[in-house]
């Protein structure tokens, strides 16, 4: 994982792609991590009554759908880089909830550069996860700090 410096990044640069399997197991772990054991992710035959959201299946946390965006970024530079870049926010919003069994894709790029002077200057990149549908289920701009 290589952090580029701020000079050497351009607008445009398109990250990796990131795939992220919402199997419920993979949700119930992020349940038992986050202590958010709330029954529409966790409780099949609760989520099947309730139908929260109008499906009768569990969906993913909101926050479990933050992280896929932002493991876009993270995954390829990291929180902190050994070379000096880190994270400076995240700011996502959800448009659909990701039900059970689905597999997220998140795709990113750097959409500004931003000068701050020596020491001071970021990236603000933009995020999109879709489902296997193709359907926008969230989006995310994340800054990250880059080494001069």
């Amino acid at each position: 994982m290589s952090v580029p410096t701020f000079s050497k990044i351009e607008t445009g640069y398109a990250f990796p792609s990131v795939a992220q399997s919402y199997a419920q197991s993979a949700i119930d772990h992020y349940a038992l991590a986050s202590l958010d054991m709330n029954p529409v992710h966790t409780n099949e035959e609760w989520a099947a009554r309730a139908q929260v959201f109008g499906m009768p299946i569990t969906v993913g946390h909101g926050m479990m759908t933050m992280s896929t965006l932002a493991s876009a970024v993270i995954r390829a530079w990291g929180v902190i880089g050994k070379d000096g870049g880190s994270i400076r926010y995240v700011d996502s919003k959800f448009t659909k909830p990701v039900k059970v069994g689905e597999t997220v894709t998140t795709t990113a790029k750097v959409k500004q550069k931003h000068f701050g002077g020596p020491g001071k200057n970021w990236v603000q990149v933009v995020v999109e996860g879709k489902d296997s549908t193709g359907d926008l289920i969230g989006f995310a701009e994340v800054g990250y700090n880059l080494p001069d």
